[in-house]
């Protein structure tokens, strides 16, 4: 009798332990009074080329300029501007960023000034290969979107909540530069593209 008891007293310690460790990483990833714990790279901010792991489709490899390879840096990627969308499958406000991120990545497209110089994309961080096509499929994404199963992207951005934006430029040196970021939701798409057309990609 004594061994049951303490059996599903060990139970329920160790339930108990992983909702606390859970709901820590949700807070320390999403929730805005996390945000002690972080330093997210500003504008003006440079970092080290970031590095991928990621199995793309032809349609992704074509668009982002990528050959067949599995590991790529942003260096690999065509263009000069990227517009880039930091988020997380299991964040629950990140969907709200999608229709801004389609209609930036549509505007792009169709404008002959920005087409081929200016790249947009996403980066799930914390989520595989399998949830991110999930994911881009009920949500309609339009954009391709890297895999940071590992988290090494979102620590070389400085650990931002999400969702956070990214207007990066890459410059002949191979370095990269971050000329505007936005932390949370996007409003409209006005901004990026204000800011697009101005930077002379």
């Amino acid at each position: 009798m004594l061994s049951k008891v303490l059996k599903n007293i060990q139970h329920r310690g160790f339930i108990t332990l992983l909702i606390v460790s859970m709901s820590f990483f949700s807070l320390v990833l999403f929730c805005p009074s996390a945000n002690s714990l972080m330093n997210p790279i500003g504008s003006c901010g440079y970092f080290l080329g970031l590095k991928f792991k990621d199995t793309l489709s032809a349609e992704e490899q074509k668009y982002l300029g990528i050959a067949r390879k599995n590991i790529y840096t942003l260096n690999d990627i065509k263009g000069t501007l990227f517009v880039i969308e930091v988020f997380s499958t299991y964040c629950a406000t990140c969907p709200r960023d999608i229709p801004v991120i389609n209609a930036v990545y549509s505007a792009v497209e169709n404008d002959p000034a920005l087409k081929g110089k200016v790249n947009v994309f996403g980066i799930a961080i914390g989520n595989n290969k399998i949830e991110v096509e999930h994911y881009k499929n009920d949500q309609k994404i339009l954009y391709p979107t890297l895999t940071d199963y590992s988290f090494i992207a979102h620590k070389a951005l400085g650990n931002p909540r999400v969702p956070y934006t990214l207007l990066v430029r890459k410059t002949s040196r191979g370095r990269c530069i971050v000329e505007y970021s936005h932390q949370g939701v996007l409003t409209s798409e006005d901004e990026i593209l204000k800011r697009l057309k101005s930077s002379n990609p």
